[in-house]
């Protein structure tokens, strides 16, 4: 049987010379194939793009990544062209010079929309995609963006190739700790198309894990090691998944907690089976099918319009008055309406 371990959200932010899996490597090491999202441009130079925040990291801090054990990365998400397209080139480059593979992006080194991985007899296929909105339209060039049709293609085709097939998914709203109907329906379509595991990343905390037919869907593996804004974020997990000929066999949740200088540690004793639990909890909704359209705008509409608007204020403090046009177009989104709608419902429910 082979070990896959996953992990969420990770951006290599931490103080210089620290080692950002110090406290999880051994661990890491253990798998297989390890396999992360990566969420950092690594260059030292280039012109940022006008976003609230921009992930950058230098190149020699691709050797942590390479020392902890990981063996392929996702880069298909919202922080890939933060230094635009050459620094996402440039990403790929130190990736490749790392021997680290990856999935989400092409470039001339990569043309190919996917990769495979073989250990102990049994071939591990993955791809990577990115849920990009308008805003983002730039990134259709550069990054795999989620399309239910051509995944399906490229995964029918993927399949010929391999054993198992891994489908990393970049979506979601950020603090939300549910999957929408939209997801839960996608990533089901992923598994009846194919996919062995579906893999979610973004929300920077953790959503429920659902056993799909003969699939396992994780909607949101968390930060990892990451820089968190929350308190909440600073929970997360390890996903250990022992895979064989005919497919997932077992899985096991390890829960990490991320210190404060952004590095995740492991947790013990009471602390873990509160966060067991926890996942346990929002697990359940999802696999009762209880996450329609009306219950998850109500559960998730305040984590959105709170942080889209701490992030509409920072970008025209930083940027100015023309990102006003903008944050208006998306106060008046038909999305952000709903969220309107859904978060009145949520207080009115609240206090009646």
């Amino acid at each position: 049987m082979l070990e896959l371990i996953v992990v969420g959200d990770i951006s290599l932010a931490c103080r210089e010379g620290c080692d950002p899996f110090e406290g999880v490597a051994r661990y890491l090491r253990a798998g297989d194939i390890v396999f992360g999202n990566l969420e950092a441009a690594l260059c030292d130079e280039g012109a940022e793009v006008e976003k609230e925040i921009v992930l950058r990291a230098g190149p020699g801090m691709a050797a942590y990544l390479r020392q902890a054990g990981f063996t392929i990365l996702n880069v298909a998400n919202n922080h890939a062209l933060d230094i635009g397209p050459a620094g996402l080139s440039h990403t790929l480059v130190t990736l490749r010079e790392h021997n680290i593979r990856f999935v989400g992006a092409s470039s001339r080194l990569s043309a190919r929309q996917h990769e495979i991985v073989e250990r102990h007899g049994l071939t591990v296929g993955f791809l990577g995609y990115y849920e990009a909105g308008r805003a983002y339209s730039l990134y259709h060039d550069f990054v795999n963006c989620i399309d239910i049709d051509t995944i399906l293609r490229q995964l029918q085709s993927l399949r010929q190739e391999c054993s198992v097939a891994l489908v990393s998914l970049h979506w979601g709203i950020e603090y939300a700790h549910y999957p929408s109907p939209a997801q839960i329906e996608l990533a089901h379509a992923l598994i009846e198309g194919g996919a062995t595991l579906v893999l979610g990343h973004h929300p920077l905390v953790v959503q429920g894990i659902e056993q799909y037919k003969s699939g396992l869907i994780a909607y949101s593996l968390g930060s990892f090691q990451f820089k968190p804004k929350r308190e909440e974020a600073r929970r997360s997990f390890i996903l250990r998944v022992g895979i064989g000929a005919r497919g997932v066999e077992q899985y096991k949740l390890v829960p990490v907690r991320i210190d404060e200088e952004n590095r995740p540690r492991m947790v013990c004793g009471e602390a873990k089976r509160e966060m067991l639990r926890f996942v346990e909890q929002l697990s359940d909704p999802v696999r009762q099918g209880r996450v329609t359209e009306r219950w998850w705008f109500e559960q998730t509409s305040g984590a959105y319009l709170h942080r889209n608007l701490e992030a509409w204020i920072v970008r025209i403090r930083k940027y100015g008055l023309r990102h006003v046009v903008q944050f208006l177009g998306w106060l008046a989104s038909r999305f952000t309406i709903k969220c309107y709608l859904g978060f009145l419902r949520s207080r009115v429910r609240l206090h009646g």
